[in-house]
Parts: C-alpha cells; sequence; structure tokens
C-alpha cells in the first residue's frame, strides 16, 4: 500500500510552491512598503526611500526555493542599504532566505549565510538606534529571529536526511530478507529434489537387469520428482522476473506431506508420518512445515544410512504448531558446513517461532521446531 502523504503535499507540485512563494513575497513587500510609506519622515529620509530597498529584499524570495544562495545575497545587499533608507525590519526577509539556504544548501554554506546575516543585522540596528541600550535590545531580537529560522531550517534538512537513509535502509533490508528467502527456496527445491533422483536413479541402475519392475517404478518417481522441481524452479524464477507474482506458488498442505514421504526410498530409509488428526493450518504456516520436513528428510538421506525416521506434526495446547524430525541413524554428529539448517531457523523465526538441530543422546539426529499460530502468544497450555 503506497505512504499516504498530507493533502497539500499530494496537491501541490514544484511549480505550485514557485506561484506559493511568489504570492508571499509580493504581500512581504506590499506590505512593508505600505508601512513605510504611512511612517513620517525622520533624519531627512523621505518615507518612499525605503520602497526600493523593501522591493530588493523581500521580491527575491519568489525564487527562494530554486536559487536559495543567490536569493540570500540579494537580501543581504538590501539589508546593507536598510539602515540608510530608514526600514528597520530587513531582517524579516533575511531571516526567510536563511532559513531556505538552511534547508537546501550544503551546511557550511548555510553557517557563512548565518555569520553573514548576524554581522549586517547587528551593523544596520548599530547605525539605527540612538544609544548602546537600544541597540543590544533590537539586536537581540533580530538576532533571535535569525538564529530560529536557521535552526529550523538546518533541523528539517536533517529530518529529511535521516528519513531518506532509513527508506534506503528499509529497502535494502527489504531486498536483502526477499534474497534470503530466494536462496531458501531454491536451495530447498534443488538439494531436495536432486538428492532424491540421485538415489532413485542409483536404485534403478541397480535392479533394472534383475527387478525391473522396481526400476520402473523409480524412474517413474524420479520423473515427478524432476517435474515437480521445474514447476518450482519456473515460479521462482518467475519471481526474479515480476515482483508482483505469486510469491509462493501453488500452495501446500499437510497432505503435501504424504507424497513427500512416498517418494522416499524405502530400502535405507523407513519414514512414519504422524500428523494429528483433523489438524487444519494456513497456507503459511503449511509452506513452513513442507519446507522443514523436505529439508529434514534430505537430510536424513545424505548422512543417516540405514535409519528409521518418525515426523510428527502436531499442536500443543490450541497456540502451538510442533514439528519433530528424528532418525535413528549413524549421521549423529552435527550437521554442519551447508545452507540447509540455517535456512530452517531463519523460516521459523521469521514466523515467530523456535528452533533446534542436534544429536540425540541415544543416537541418532532430531529437527525440531515450534510455530506460533495465529492469535496465540507462544505460551505452553499445561
Amino acid at each position: 500500500m503506497a505512504e499516504r502523504r498530507p493533502l497539500i503535499a499530494r496537491r501541490l507540485r514544484p511549480g505550485h510552491w514557485v506561484a506559493v512563494d511568489a504570492f508571499a513575497a509580493v504581500a512581504l513587500a506590499a506590505g512593508f512598503s505600505v508601512s513605510a510609506v504611512l511612517v513620517p519622515e525622520s533624519a531627512g529620509v523621505p518615507p518612499y526611500a525605503a520602497v526600493p530597498v523593501i522591493a530588493l529584499a523581500c521580491l527575491p524570495l519568489a525564487g527562494r526555493r530554486r536559487w536559495p544562495v543567490p536569493v540570500c545575497a540579494l537580501v543581504l545587499v538590501a539589508a546593507v542599504f536598510a539602515p540608510f533608507a530608514g526600514w528597520e525590519e530587513a531582517f524579516v526577509p533575511l531571516a526567510v532566505a536563511l532559513h531556505a539556504v538552511a534547508l537546501l544548501d550544503a551546511r557550511r554554506t548555510a553557517v557563512a549565510a548565518l555569520m553573514a546575516a548576524l554581522a549586517v543585522t547587528a551593523a544596520g540596528v548599530a547605525i539605527d538606534s540612538p544609544s548602546w541600550t537600544e541597540a543590544a535590545s533590537a539586536c537581540g531580537f533580530a538576532w533571535l529571529v535569525l538564529g530560529l529560522a536557521w535552526t529550523i531550517g538546518l533541523a528539517v534538512r536533517e529530518q529529511r536526511a535521516y528519513a531518506a537513509q532509513a527508506v534506503a535502509r528499509s529497502a535494502q533490508a527489504a531486498a536483502t530478507a526477499e534474497r534470503l528467502r530466494m536462496a531458501r527456496d531454491v536451495h530447498d527445491v534443488v538439494a531436495h529434489s536432486m538428492g532424491l533422483i540421485s538415489m532413485r536413479a542409483g536404485i534403478a541402475n541397480h535392479v533394472a537387469a534383475t527387478h525391473p519392475e522396481e526400476a520402473g517404478e523409480a524412474l517413474s518417481i524420479i520423473e515427478e520428482t524432476s517435474r515437480k522441481a521445474l514447476v518450482d524452479l519456473r515460479r521462482l524464477l518467475g519471481l526474479l522476473r515480476d515482483a508482483s507474482g505469486d510469491r509462493d506458488g501453488p500452495p501446500y498442505t499437510l497432505d503435501s506431506l504424504r507424497e513427500l514421504v512416498a517418494a522416499i526410498p524405502a530400502g535405507d530409509v523407513r519414514v512414519e508420518l504422524d500428523v494429528e488428526p483433523g489438524l487444519a493450518i494456513g497456507d503459511e504456516a503449511a509452506l513452513v512445515v513442507y519446507r522443514l520436513v523436505q529439508e529434514s528428510l534430505t537430510n536424513v538421506l545424505k548422512h543417516a544410512g540405514p535409519a528409521r525416521c518418525r515426523v510428527a506434526v502436531g499442536t500443543r495446547g490450541e497456540r502451538e504448531l510442533v514439528v519433530e524430525v528424528v532418525d535413528d541413524g549413524r549421521g549423529g554428529a552435527p550437521r554442519v558446513g551447508g545452507h540447509g539448517l540455517a535456512g530452517l531457523e531463519e523460516r521459523v523465526i521469521l514466523y515467530g517461532g523456535t528452533f533446534s538441530a542436534g544429536p540425540e543422546p541415544g543416537g541418532g539426529f532430531a529437527v525440531r521446531a515450534r510455530l506460533l499460530l495465529p492469535g496465540g502468544s507462544g505460551e505452553d497450555e499445561r
């Protein structure tokens, strides 16, 4: 879902903002000009003498978003002549220009502009004020306005930069998570399918001459396994080309586990599948369970040798789904060096569960996972 921005941010385009700035600049110039004309003549300076200086200070603000530094320079020039024209409010358009510089330009340039603005303002106040007390008071107020405008501009700039970095980090994290997910899927499909095909091919080659019916059965399983692997690989490659495609392809169910177990050669590994009667889980949980059992059985075929293996899927209380794959083969040592178990752990953790894999005290190897079902808290019900 696209991020919803404020209504004004969605409707105002860059050209509209220029129009808004132009209107504000004209309004500011008109207001100060009327105020200057209405002030009585003082120190021999006619009231209308400030109008050109006001125009030079205010009208360039229309382009402050596009040319912040040149606009600020023009306003600074106007502020230099403002005391001689009898205009004491030059720090107001100067604050607007400083805000734009701090918001849109480099920090070093923004600091230089602030220093220049403070110096020009202090000089102008010193010229206009009859005493040091009034000069200090007027200068302090003008500096406060200038500093506040500059600080707000810099703060908004930093906030925008931080938000942009956060978006970039989020996009990178999402891309990394997607890459890892794709790697897990490819590993699960290729490792299991190729391992099963290799074993079935070996059986077919061994019994082809003496038991052709067993060889034919092995070749049929090879054909079915390879076809399913090709379908999964096409789906994964399709996701790489089109991110809007189905993420997980045809949904796996608990019935898919029976097909998975039925394809395991019965000669060396005997697999017993125990699924809790009436168990119903969502598609996402079913996919995680399928990949867990698939990768675990692949490891049993590779490492356990002649063994019995028990696959159990059931619930604990009403909130947790427990999956166990335990064999009694010779592969009791930790199975390291591959990505299968690490991928399984990542899957389970992403689903909010816990994962463990390791040798059994009496021999063999066990993979156990506990998945939090939707609406659960993960606490056991006893």
